[in-house]
């Protein structure tokens, strides 16, 4: 038997116009890179404990954290020479400081003597030299070591032997990235379609205006989730429905790493049982 089904990533709103077709009411040029690209990825049930399992999130930090591109400031948060920003995500801590050469670089946040960290977590500033708190020891910022305390103690050390261990760092519009994982593809090639989406933004010379963090009770993915869908606009936002096109939403998919949303702002959602005016 033949299934009549639409398939579910072809499926829109009954009545609801599509992205694109909001897009072109006013007659304005869209670029291409806003056209589809669906990809039906299944309907089958996500296993629970993907959010739940402490075995699962130890593997996404065997095979995921431990080996994918990720943000860790903006250029503009370490303007100076000496200025550095801590970067944590799980066990890891890193240091993100830029050189007297004026070169960002990127390390361990970890003494190599007894591993302490150089500099708390969550905290940034201005440090010729990265001295650790526990037994003095010290590197300049370009992670070279400077000095060892008793150093006759120690034959063994060098600066050779002893600097900072070094995360691989890219840059890309103004934002900083690292990897743990010294085989990852280059940076541009791991984000796809992304500047070619983007560069006509010119990332590289916004700044942050505002930088708003909260820690919230949850698995990563279940808070992220919450934001890269608009379903839930109806129930949880209705106040919503006048201005935001929820049932409109474009949903794409490029490559292994790279997923999109357009949202539609401005737009009143199908759903909204009054017409405005």
């Amino acid at each position: 038997m033949n299934d009549t089904r639409t398939p579910a990533h072809l499926q829109r709103c009954p009545d609801a116009p599509s992205v694109a077709e909001i897009q072109h009411r006013g007659g304005a040029h869209v670029p291409a890179f806003f056209g589809e690209s669906a990809k039906f990825l299944g309907d089958h049930d996500i296993d629970y404990g993907r959010y739940t399992s402490r075995d699962f999130m130890q593997a996404e930090f065997d095979h995921m954290w431990s080996r994918v591109w990720q943000f860790a400031c903006r250029e503009e948060q370490i303007p100076q020479e000496h200025d550095y920003i801590i970067y944590d995500i799980g066990r890891w801590s890193v240091i993100v400081v830029r050189g007297a050469d004026g070169q960002i670089r990127a390390f361990h946040n970890s003494c190599m003597h007894r591993g302490t960290k150089l500099r708390p977590s969550g905290t940034d500033g201005n440090a010729e030299v990265l001295r650790c708190p526990f037994h003095g020891w010290a590197w300049n910022s370009d992670g070279g070591l400077k000095e060892v305390i008793c150093p006759w103690d120690f034959p063994h050390v060098s600066p050779e032997s002893h600097g900072l261990r070094p995360v691989r760092v890219d840059f890309w519009g103004g934002f900083v990235f690292v990897t743990f994982d010294d085989d990852a593809a280059p940076l541009r090639d791991y984000m796809e379609v992304i500047p070619g989406h983007t560069d006509h933004l010119r990332m590289e010379d916004r700044y942050i205006a505002a930088w708003i963090r909260k820690e919230l009770p949850s698995n990563w993915k279940a808070a992220q989730e919450a934001f890269i869908e608009a379903y839930h606009v109806l129930e949880t936002h209705p106040q919503l429905v006048k201005s935001v096109a929820d049932a409109n939403g474009q949903y794409d998919v490029y490559g292994d790493h790279v997923s999109r949303r357009l949202g539609t702002m401005g737009v009143p959602s199908p759903h909204l049982k009054t017409r405005m005016s």
